[in-house]
Formats: structure tokens, sequence, C-alpha cells
């Protein structure tokens, strides 16, 4: 290479408009399935019972809350399945059904839920020697999540959206051939007509 073109490459300049560009296509990236506080599911599909038992596992700090969840409904007792919601997804191409887990907007548990916000899970299925289980690969709550048809190291990247009455932060997630770790965020202004961005 040429001294000339190192120098290019080295140029701080050139290497934010790569991260920028590197960040932008993720951004870009066709969205295929999207979630947010308010809105339903496009396709409901009833859960695993080991997926909901996983989910109940995972949050032992929910469980008096939960329990209260159940049992408001005059008497009759709500199925503890009843209070999630759930879409079918391919978050890896092994061939077994993923899950992105959510809380149900009805019957409605407000244990999952913040001020306009929500918490989710992303749950995977594996099979070793015929024996099916489950795996919550990421978790998290916020505004708005979004599944993207861009994979990295075989599962799919994940956009999060998160915001108050000031500002937005878009954050990209990669999976880095064990967990979803963050690969970069950008903030801006709720103000539509404010354009000005910055790094989180």
């Amino acid at each position: 290479m040429k001294t000339g073109k190192i120098k290019d490459v080295l140029n701080p300049a050139v290497l934010l408009l790569s991260l920028m560009a590197s960040f932008s296509g993720l951004a870009s990236a066709q969205v295929l399935m999207a979630s947010n506080t308010e809105s339903a599911l496009a396709e409901n599909v009833r859960l695993p019972q080991g997926v909901i038992d996983l989910i109940i596992k995972s949050e032992p700090d929910d469980a008096g809350q939960l329990e209260a969840c159940m049992a408001n409904d005059g008497g009759k007792r709500i199925p503890v399945a009843d209070l999630f919601s759930a879409q079918a997804i391919r978050l890896n191409d092994d061939g077994l059904p993923d899950y992105f887990v959510r809380p149900a907007l009805a019957p409605y548990c407000d244990v999952f839920y913040g001020a306009q916000l929500f918490r989710y899970w992303f749950v995977t299925t594996h099979r070793h020697k015929g024996k099916i289980s489950y795996r919550i690969v990421f978790k998290a709550g916020g505004d708005e999540v979004r599944v993207l048809n861009h994979r990295t190291k075989g599962y799919r990247d994940l956009e999060l959206v998160g915001h108050n009455a000031v500002k937005v932060a878009t954050s990209s997630w990669r999976f880095d051939g064990k967990k979803y770790v963050i690969a970069g965020c950008i903030l801006r202004n709720a103000d539509p007509a404010d354009t000005h961005t910055s790094q989180c």
C-alpha cells in the first residue's frame, strides 16, 4: 500500500465517516419485525410451556406481582400464558423456531411495563439428542425493538429505541458468538425538526 493511501486510512475524518457509514448501514437495514409499547404483534403465537417457564424463572423478583395479575379477574384466575404475547421469528438459521416474547396488552400486567416502555425477551430453541430446550439470548426493556435482516455471527442484528421528552436513543446490537453486545448508539432530539445527532 502506498504511503498516501495509509495516511488516508488513518485520517480521523475518514475513520469517522467509515464508522458512521457502518452504523447507518445497520440503521437502514430492512426491519423484519418491530414491536413497541402500545402495539399488538402482527402474528401472535401460542408459546410452548417451556418458554413461559423459562421467562418466569428468569424474573424471580416479579413472582408476587405476577401472581397478583393472574388473580386479578374477579375471582377467575388468568392463565399465566395469557399475560404474554409472542411472535415466531428466525434469529438464526438452525431450522428451529425462535420467539420474540413481550407482555400482552390485554390482560394487562403492570409488572412488565413502565413509563412508555415494556419488557421483552428473545428466546431460541435448541435440540440435543432429541430433547428440546430453550435459552433467553437477549432481554431488555424500552419503547421499541426491531429485528433486522442483517446477521452477525449467524444471528439477526437488533435495534433498540428508548426516549424521554427530550432525547431519543437508538442502539444497535450484534451477536458476538455467545451473546448480544452493543455495537453503536445514536442520540437525537425528540423534536423531529431538530436533525442534530450525536453518539450516546
